[in-house]
């Protein structure tokens, strides 16, 4: 196998990790994690205030045309 090639050539144990064997958790995942989610949050309502305000600003062309045209 790959392992027992990698193992002849002189590996380290961490070279196991590389091949997919167990991997440690990473201490900060949890956090990076979460730091993640949140920019995502984050984006995710700038995107829905920009949507919004846009909607807004065709709402009030519409009127305008409305107004100008005489439908109620």
């Amino acid at each position: 196998t790959d392992f027992s090639l990698v193992l002849s050539l002189g590996a380290t144990k961490d070279m196991g990790k590389m091949l997919g064997g167990d991997e440690e958790k990473d201490p900060d995942a949890a956090k990076k994690e979460e730091e993640r989610q949140e920019a995502l949050r984050q984006q995710e309502e700038e995107r829905k205030a920009k949507y919004a305000k846009m909607e807004a600003e065709r709402e009030v062309m519409r009127q305008g045309i409305r107004d100008k045209v005489g439908i109620r």
